[in-house]
């Protein structure tokens, strides 16, 4: 226990000097022996350290707000990184089938002009040959995926298309062939290895054929058939199909007829109907890569961004009076574009929701905008968005794009602090744009990357922190005999705090309460620079034991709450006035 040895030297005399006035033969047994002594500005031995915001924000280590460094400044903040990805893009093959065409045929009179060859001669003639029926073609796209919004053409496997044309009722003197034909195919197909007395206008589906190979009166008309171009065509892709209906046509043919007659029969009755055969196959197609427009929607467990969960913030932060608001919070995106080489680029937007118990609050940036890439250009890509510009982290220095982001401050304003931050990109994925040539079937890497979410913490207008130090210990007995008029502290203020604070300076007693009816109150200057405060404290005041301070600070600033934030009490003097009493018999027994 502290002594002080200004009681003792003023007390012990005072034994003395009463001891040589007393009358030996009085009984002193029935008088008042304790006597009071007036004590004026007595000065108490004390010594506080800084009162600092570290000290009173205690931070586990998993605790979403950290101590952040940026640049040389540190400052409290919610933080939060990750990672996402999405699963890989992959817009499948599909089908293009081709129901069976109809055969259809055609006649012709088998003119055998003898009468003017000698019965040995053989007779050759050609025959042109216009009346063919038409033959319904079909198209049927299916099963084509939900992203392929419109088809320009299609590129597939190889497939075939054949035209068979075969001459029956033929005699046995006669034989039948094409020298030339030409006919109304599709239009727009795209062929590979097509001879070269083929010759075929894609935009008006004619196919025009000389010197066609015969054998045994059939013709085979065979090409191989590797897409289409859709163009030529008003179709279009609905609910994962399309179709194309037309026709084919033969407009025109020469018919070469040799007859031998030596090899007619005597008992021939004539018959010159010949019956021509048409049968068109089209192999069902296997489309392997597109031109058009696609719209792919990213997907995948790995776009599912961890909420912020904001359970544990100290108790410091979530007391009553506390609105917390964020000093220009920041998040932090940096991403690939695996799909620049095909000269697409994909984009997100992005929500922030402040989750309470009694409803949630959304924010997005301002006018809705859209992280997104660039054709052409994988990447990496960093964007910062934030209310206002700032030092960005050093990882996402590099090709930084800036998105304002207004409303973000206010992520944990409201009633109570929210229990999470949901962050959630909306609608990621590949815009509505075209594609050339782009390869179906094929696995392209997903989108990746990562981000940070960097909030610094202040307060809003009627937010409260409390600093609180104290300093106990002092009693002794000498203080147990001392009833306190007037406890003045003085003291030199430094803070680097951006705005007042209420200094209150509580008495406390031997058990640890504060003498509530003796305390004192003072404003601290905001940024005050060993600014001078005289605090007194009016008694009665008993059984002190110490003093403890308490500094109440209503911020309003943007600034962000700082370990560096601090109230210094230094040079602290505290004085005391009052009345000591001791008991003459007390000395008398220490003599």
């Amino acid at each position: 226990m502290k002594k002080f040895l200004f009681y003792s030297g003023v007390i012990s005399a005072i034994p003395m000097l009463l001891t040589g006035c007393i009358d030996q033969d009085y009984d002193l047994d029935n008088l008042d022996k304790t006597s009071d002594i007036r004590i004026d500005n007595l000065v108490l031995p004390m010594n506080l350290d800084a009162i600092t915001l570290k000290d009173i924000l205690d931070v586990d280590a998993d605790s979403k707000i950290q101590a952040v460094t940026i640049d040389g400044k540190e400052f409290y903040a919610v933080t939060q990184h990750g990672e996402f990805n999405s699963q890989a893009i992959d817009i499948p093959q599909f089908g293009v089938n081709t129901p069976d065409v109809a055969p259809t045929n055609a006649t012709f009179d088998l003119f055998t002009p003898m009468a003017t060859k000698a019965a040995s001669d053989p007779v050759s003639f050609e025959y042109h040959l216009h009346d063919f029926t038409s033959q319904k073609v079909e198209f049927n796209g299916t099963n084509i995926d939900e992203s392929v919004k419109a088809l320009y053409s299609l590129t597939s496997l190889p497939a075939n298309l054949s035209v068979t044309l075969t001459a029956m009722d033929v005699p046995s003197f006669a034989s039948v062939s094409f020298s030339s034909i030409t006919l109304n195919i599709l239009k727009g197909l795209k062929f590979s290895n097509i001879p070269s007395n083929y010759n075929y206008d894609p935009n008006t589906g004619v196919l025009a054929i000389t010197n066609l190979d015969n054998s045994s009166n059939i013709t085979v008309i065979s090409l191989n058939l590797e897409g289409i171009d859709l163009t030529k065509y008003d179709t279009n892709v609905t609910n994962g199909v399309f179709a194309i209906n037309d026709q084919l046509d033969i407009t025109s043919s020469v018919i070469k007829v040799e007859i031998d007659p030596t090899k007619i029969p005597a008992n021939y009755t004539p018959n010159n109907i010949i019956t021509f055969s048409v049968k068109t196959n089209i192999d069902d197609l296997t489309v392997t890569h597109v031109s058009g427009e696609v719209e792919y929607k990213l997907e995948g467990d790995g776009l599912n961004i961890a909420p912020v969960d904001l359970t544990d913030i100290p108790d410091f932060l979530n007391q009553d009076g506390s609105n917390l608001k964020l000093a220009n919070p920041q998040i932090y995106i940096n991403l690939n574009n695996p799909v620049a080489p095909y000269n697409l680029y994909y984009q997100t937007g992005l929500k922030f929701t402040a989750v309470r118990e009694s409803g949630s609050a959304t924010f997005e940036p301002d006018n809705n905008k859209l992280i997104a890439t660039r054709p052409n250009n994988a990447g990496p890509y960093n964007f910062l968005l934030a209310p206002s510009q700032t030092t960005p982290l050093p990882d996402y220095s590099a090709n930084l794009e800036f998105i304002q982001f207004s409303s973000l401050s206010n992520l944990l304003s409201g009633n109570g602090l929210p229990d999470a931050i949901d962050i959630e990109l909306i609608n990621p994925g590949i815009p509505l744009q075209s594609v050339i040539d782009f390869e179906l079937g094929k696995q392209i890497d997903g989108i990746s990357g990562t981000y940070d979410f960097l909030a610094p913490i202040a307060l809003n207008d009627g937010s409260v922190i409390v600093y609180s130090d104290k300093k106990d210990g002092w009693y002794s007995d000498d203080l147990d005999k001392l009833t306190i008029d007037v406890l003045q502290v003085d003291a030199d203020v430094t803070t680097t705090l951006p705005l007042e604070a209420k200094l209150t300076a509580y008495p406390i007693d031997i058990n640890g309460n504060r003498i509530n009816q003796s305390k004192a109150e003072i404003t601290l200057p905001a940024n005050a620079n060993g600014d001078h405060i005289t605090i007194k404290m009016e008694g009665p005041i008993k059984d002190l034991d110490g003093i403890e301070f308490t500094a109440i600070v209503t911020p309003g600033s943007n600034e962000a709450l700082a370990p560096s934030q601090t109230i210094t009490l230094k040079n602290l003097k505290a004085k005391v006035s009052g009345v000591y009493t001791f008991d003459l018999d007390d000395d008398d027994d220490n003599d």
